[in-house]
């Protein structure tokens, strides 16, 4: 029996929920679908991990509370999670990493980082790569993200860096 693949989300921001069509699906998420990873068994998905979001600060603005990052809630979220998926049998947990170092294109894709996934034992299993910009990081992002794209771009960071990344953690027989 084969069980649907989970997401663990919150409710977006109004932003986000207005662009998400036309945003950030990552286009690896095809080939997941088509089975290019060749896992046959059911497989646990992370979505989003909007920490910062209060019921007392969502009574006032959708903006997170600052409070809350930089204390480990996001990477406990993603431990349990895969603590949970190995107690049901799952095969796999898979999760988009976010651009390492743009801290807020993760607050507002409610993702960790690759390299937060990478030290859960996560592996990079991208199948594909684009040396162009995502969509995203074009300009169709608010303002402030928009600054730190430039600020990258300003740098030297690669554009293909921007990109989420498919991050996978086999569970059988690990």
């Amino acid at each position: 029996m084969h069980r649907p693949a989970a997401l663990l989300s919150f409710n977006p921001s109004p932003w986000v929920r207005r662009s998400l069509a036309t945003w950030s699906r990552p286009s690896y998420v095809e080939g997941i679908l088509n089975g290019c990873l060749g896992i046959s068994g059911p497989v646990w998905c992370h979505a989003c991990f909007h920490v910062g979001r209060s019921i007392e600060s969502f009574a006032h603005s959708d903006d997170p509370d600052s409070r809350y990052f930089g204390r480990g809630i996001g990477t406990a979220l993603a431990q349990v999670s895969v603590h949970w998926a190995k107690e049901h049998d799952y095969e796999a947990v898979i999760a988009p990493g976010t651009p390492d170092g743009l801290f807020s294109f993760s607050v507002l894709a409610g993702g960790l980082p690759w390299s937060t996934y990478q030290t859960l034992g996560f592996t990079d299993e991208t199948f594909e790569t684009d040396d162009d910009l995502p969509e995203w990081a074009k300009g169709n992002v608010p303002p402030e993200l928009m600054k730190d794209v430039e600020a990258a771009l300003a740098t030297g960071r690669p554009k293909r860096e921007f990109h989420s990344k498919l991050m996978v953690l086999r569970l059988k027989n690990a």
